[in-house]
């Protein structure tokens, strides 16, 4: 009798397991999202001519349908059901719609996809719906945008924002944050090992969403960073590179001016964290373990800052000056860290763990960071 309870409980739990399959199979991955939408168009009932958000993230759901896309529905059919399912220590997702009816968020418990949706109303009557999917961890996403039409209740793809949405660096994974609050629309980009995201602003100007200045999460910080090593505000930085200096698998910041001033920061700490300065005389240099900056300091002097990493951290910090002396025609050496005198074989026991200088040929991306 055991033994026949205990087949029938691992019958009814083999049958569970292929139902949840099944469930799981009837959502649309990402990746045919991604490769249909922009075709396929899609028919509200005619009756509908003022359609909600949650109106026109139903008509998605039903040709693409997805997890919070679910969730979305079944809390508007089946408020009590969806209670039920969502009450508690085991609720596994919140579905939240804002009072004017033009944005919402479904978000999911672990690794559940979220949803972001809103609607603004376009100065000739139509309706601009977009629309973000993405995984918890950002590695796959969904950026969809329509045109609704309420002379015959249909969702066309409005493509032309999404064609234009492509990541800036060649590691990067993007994904879109909505704003009930405000008509600005983030497209952020993930840079595997990164806390810090590469945001793109879009604003909406009546008709479509207009693309703005970037920026880096962080990024007032970093600059204020800046300003204490280089004693000044920077020209605009203009341009960015990713480079792995101590070879973790992180790539740091390198950024610069037009000028040629630039700054070099570790990104996959908690918080950005500088690592050296350069400006047009004084140019940085990427070596096996580290960054080095050096220079001329004046008539007879030379300077150099040597910047240990690991890890995507700063872990030693070396000031190299040198300076002739016009009198016996000797060179006087001093090394420091941070504001204490070390010795010259300290000094350069700590510059040699950096290695070699190597030639970087780094890829430099747009920034058009607003201050």
């Amino acid at each position: 009798m055991k033994r026949t309870l205990l087949t029938l409980s691992l019958l009814a739990v083999a049958a569970l397991t292929q139902v949840l399959k099944a469930q799981n199979q009837q959502y649309v991955s990402f990746q045919e999202i991604n490769q249909k939408w922009k075709t396929q168009e899609i028919k509200l009932p005619r009756n509908v001519s003022s359609p909600s958000v949650t109106q026109l993230v139903r008509a998605f759901n039903e040709v693409w349908r997805t997890e919070p896309g679910d969730m979305v529905v079944l809390k508007t059919d089946n408020p009590k059901k969806f209670k039920k399912m969502n009450s508690g220590i085991d609720a596994v997702y919140s579905v939240e719609q804002s009072a004017s009816g033009n944005f919402l968020w479904s978000i999911g418990v672990g690794d559940a996809p979220w949803m972001e949706a809103r609607t603004w109303i376009r100065s000739n009557g139509h309706r601009f719906f977009a629309l973000n999917i993405s995984a918890p961890d950002a590695s796959e996403s969904v950026m969809a945008f329509y045109d609704f039409n309420p002379d015959n209740s249909m969702m066309v793809p409005d493509t032309g924002i999404a064609d234009g949405l492509v990541p800036e660096t060649e590691v990067g994974r993007m994904s879109m944050k909505l704003n009930e609050e405000s008509d600005e629309v983030i497209v952020n980009e993930h840079i595997p090992g990164w806390n810090s995201v590469l945001g793109t602003v879009y604003t909406w100007d009546g008709m479509n969403l207009k693309r703005g200045g970037t920026t880096f999460t962080g990024f007032a910080d970093m600059i204020a960073q800046y300003k204490e090593d280089a004693g000044e505000l920077p020209n605009d930085f203009t341009k960015f590179a990713l480079v792995d200096i101590d070879s973790d698998g992180i790539p740091e910041l390198w950024l610069r001016t037009e000028d040629e001033d630039g700054a070099f920061f570790c990104m996959g700490g908690d918080a950005p964290q500088l690592i050296a300065t350069e400006n047009w005389k004084i140019k940085g240099n990427i070596c096996q373990h580290g960054v080095l900056v050096a220079g001329s300091a004046g008539t007879g002097a030379f300077y150099a800052h040597y910047v240990l990493l690991e890890n995507s951290r700063v872990v030693d910090n070396i000031h190299y000056n040198a300076t002739l002396d016009i009198n016996t025609d000797e060179m006087r050496v001093e090394y420091s860290r941070g504001d204490k005198e070390i010795s010259v074989e300290e000094g350069e026991k700590v510059t040699a763990k950096l290695g070699e200088a190597r030639e970087v040929e780094p890829v430099w991306h747009q920034l058009n960071i607003e201050y």
